[in-house]
């Protein structure tokens, strides 16, 4: 028998064979081997297909926020009116896309840390709890800026009628009437903060912080009142100077300096060159005037005790979703967004792998 012929009795045979032994049970093992791997390949591409329409809602969550911060949309779902709260009021907030595809937003605070490894909670835990000393903070420092950038806007638009240009909101048409007057008449702020003219010979002073200056300015009051109806004369230097400005036309107002002396100031009048603190709230806010009061000059240059604070604070005053993130073990604030909830998405699923890992190993020692 030639080897050709015995080759081809072995194939026959073992196809024949009801024991599916030889070159059946060889195909039968490559079969199923193949529809195996072609499973789990299925299974590979289902699951990064499944991952990447994770990721693609999440990356539209945080263009989604941006435009709701902005005030371009109108939040409806419910994950979208918490973190537009939680944005705009400087809350540190997570979020992340469930199994079901579904969009779960995460408030950070002290009542929800079980996350965390029990050593790391309890500084996790103070952070929160000086971010609400830093929230105020920063809310106190923004207000009070943006409070001194509206007088000094109002100075520039003083400045501008000086020049001829015509009044157009109601405290610039009642300055020009009290400055006509020849009275002193002063840039103040209305209880509201909204931009007000003194007619200061009416008002009794009583914007005044410093009640010792606010009885210098009282009396001053009185007596130019006098001078002015012409019940009395001139006999001071600022007395004079009062009435110069009158005959000339000019706004003037009354003012204590240092030494608790009167002094007659113009509403433009410079005092100093103020710090750069207010510098990133506004063009022009680098200059002092004399119309500001004490309150709103108050600058606290070191009110951050650590680095997280000062991100933080940044993150608040831009209205930038935010979240506090430990790395090793500092403190940090990170920006509430796709690449930073994508990496504590992958940190999760590692740790999960590792829990069931480890359950494994307990399981089979056990």
């Amino acid at each position: 028998m030639s080897l050709f012929t015995t080759l081809m009795s072995s194939v026959t045979g073992s196809f024949t064979n009801n024991s599916g032994s030889g070159a059946l049970t060889i195909l039968k093992g490559a079969s199923a081997s193949r529809s195996s791997g072609v499973a789990n390949v299925q299974s590979v591409l289902d699951n990064a297909k499944y991952d990447a329409g994770r990721q693609q809602i999440m990356a539209n969550v945080q263009l989604r926020i941006e435009a709701i911060v902005n005030e371009e949309v109108v939040p409806k779902d419910t994950w979208e009116k918490v973190a537009g709260f939680l944005a705009l009021t400087g809350q540190p907030f997570t979020y992340k896309v469930s199994n079901a595809g579904e969009i779960e937003v995460n408030e950070q605070n002290v009542d929800n840390l079980s996350s965390l490894p029990v050593a790391n909670q309890s500084k996790m835990r103070a952070a929160l709890e000086r971010l609400d000393e830093v929230r105020s903070q920063v809310d106190e420092t923004v207000t009070k800026a943006n409070l001194r950038v509206r007088l000094i806007d109002a100075v520039n638009r003083v400045a501008q009628m000086e020049l001829h240009s015509p009044p157009s909101a109601l405290w610039e048409t009642e300055f020009q009437t009290i400055k006509s007057t020849g009275r002193p008449v002063m840039i103040g702020l209305n209880a509201d903060g909204e931009v007000r003219a003194i007619n200061q010979l009416e008002s009794n002073f009583d914007y005044v912080e410093d009640p010792d200056k606010r009885l210098i300015l009282q009396e001053a009051g009185r007596k130019l009142t006098n001078i002015l109806n012409g019940t009395a004369t001139a006999t001071e230097n600022w007395q004079y100077a009062a009435l110069g400005n009158q005959i000339e036309g000019d706004d003037y107002f009354l003012d204590v300096d240092d030494s608790n002396e009167i002094v007659i100031r113009r509403n433009t009048e410079k005092r100093r060159s103020a710090t750069n603190f207010f510098a990133q709230f506004h063009a022009n806010a680098g200059t002092d005037y004399h119309v500001i009061p004490e309150f709103l000059k108050t600058e606290n240059t070191n009110i951050f005790k650590a680095s997280w604070e000062e991100q933080a604070a940044a993150f608040i005053q831009s209205k930038t979703p935010f979240f506090l993130d430990l790395q090793g073990d500092t403190i940090v604030a990170r920006q509430t967004n796709f690449v930073n909830m994508r990496r504590l998405d992958l940190l999760d699923v590692a740790g999960t792998y590792r829990q069931q890992t480890a359950q494994a190993l307990v399981n089979l020692i056990t």
